[in-house]
C-alpha cells in the first residue's frame, strides 16, 4: 500500500527498527525489492534519485514506483532521494511521489535551513514527508551526489554533521526525516568504516519528536556497526551500492559458462533480480532485527 514516510517512521521508532530505503532505477530493481518487503513483511521505501535520470527518466519510472507501492501487500513510501533542483522536485510531486529528499547539504548552514523549511511549509499540507541532509555525506563514487567528485577520505570527521546545528535545524525547519554524517560514505568502502555511534546519540537525544535519523551509504558498514547505529537511533538507512553491484560477477560467470552459446538478456535479467532479492533480504534482516545476536 502507498503512504508516506512518516507513517512509516513513525512505526520504526515505535518498534525499534530501521526501515530499508532501495534506489530502484530499473524494473528488476523494483520488482527485487518488493518481493523481498514482501517476503518479510515489513515496510519499504523505494528511491529515485535526481542523478538517476540518465539511466531511467522520472517520468518513466514514476508511474511504475507508484503501481508496485499501491499493490505492495506492504507499506511503501516512494521518495526522491538527493532532490537538488525544485522544478525537479515539484515534478516528482506531481507525479505521486510521496516522500521528498530536498538535498541542500552543499550549501551554508543558514540558506540550508531556509530553503528546507520553506519546502516543509510547501509540501507538508500535502501529506508529503520531507528529509534533508546536515553535514556532508562524502561519496567514494564520482558524480555520485551534487555532481561532486571522488571526496577526501582521509578524515572523515571533516564531514560529521554538529548535534546542536541538527538539534536547531530539526527544530526550525520541522523536517520528518534528517540525513547525518558519522562515518557512512557513499558507495563502495575502501577500508573498514568506523562510524561515530555516540555522535548518533547525542544527536537522536536532541531532536524533536517528529524528525528520525537516516543513514545513508549502508552498504559496506557491517552487521554490529549498522546494528549499533540502529539501537542508536537510526530509523533509515539507504543501501544500494551491494545490491546493485552483486549481480555483475553472476552474471559474468554465466555468460562465461555459456562458451559462445547465445544467452538471453530475458534470462540475465531475472538472474539479476534474483541476486538482488537476495541482497535486499539480508539488509532487511539486520535493519528489522537489530538486537538479535
Amino acid at each position: 500500500m502507498l503512504t508516506s514516510l512518516k507513517e512509516i517512521l513513525n512505526d520504526c521508532e515505535l518498534h525499534g527498527y530501521a526501515v530499508g530505503s532501495f534506489n530502484t532505477p530499473t524494473l528488476e530493481t523494483l520488482r527485487a525489492v518488493i518481493h523481498a518487503a514482501e517476503s518479510f513483511r515489513v515496510p519499504v521505501v523505494l528511491n529515485h534519485a535526481e542523478n538517476e535520470e540518465a539511466v531511467v527518466p522520472i517520468e518513466v519510472i514514476a508511474p511504475l514506483m507508484t503501481e508496485y507501492a499501491k499493490n505492495a501487500k506492504v507499506p511503501v513510501a516512494v521518495h526522491i532521494d538527493h532532490g537538488e533542483t525544485f522544478p525537479y522536485l515539484m515534478k516528482a510531486i506531481h507525479l505521486g511521489f510521496t516522500s521528498i529528499m530536498y538535498d541542500c547539504s552543499g550549501l551554508s548552514y543558514k540558506e540550508n535551513a531556509e530553503r528546507v523549511k520553506r519546502f516543509v511549509e510547501l509540501v507538508h499540507p500535502l501529506g508529503i514527508s520531507v528529509e534533508a541532509e546536515l553535514g556532508a555525506m562524502p561519496n567514494n563514487m564520482a558524480g555520485c551526489v551534487n555532481g561532486q567528485e571522488k571526496s577526501d577520505l582521509d578524515n572523515l570527521e571533516q564531514y560529521f554533521t554538529a548535534p546542536s546545528e541538527a538539534a536547531a535545524f530539526a527544530g526550525v525547519t520541522g523536517v520528518d526525516a534528517l540525513a547525518i554524517s558519522f562515518g557512512t560514505v557513499h558507495g563502495r568502502y575502501e577500508k573498514e568504516p568506523r562510524l561515530d555511534v555516540e555522535r548518533v546519540k547525542k544527536i537522536k537525544g536532541m531532536m524533536p519528536k517528529g524528525t528520525h535519523l537516516v543513514m545513508h551509504g549502508g552498504s559496506g558498514t557491517g552487521r554490529e556497526q549498522t546494528k549499533a547505529a540502529i539501537k542508536a537511533g537510526i530509523r533509515k538507512i539507504n543501501y544500494f551500492t551491494a545490491m546493485d553491484t552483486a549481480p555483475a560477477p553472476v552474471i559474468y560467470e554465466t555468460i562465461k559458462r555459456a562458451e559462445g552459446e547465445p544467452v538471453h538478456y530475458g534470462r540475465l535479467a531475472k538472474l539479476a533480480m534474483e541476486v538482488m532479492e537476495e541482497k535486499v533480504r539480508e539488509a532487511m534482516e539486520l535493519f528489522l532485527n537489530a538486537d538479535s545476536g
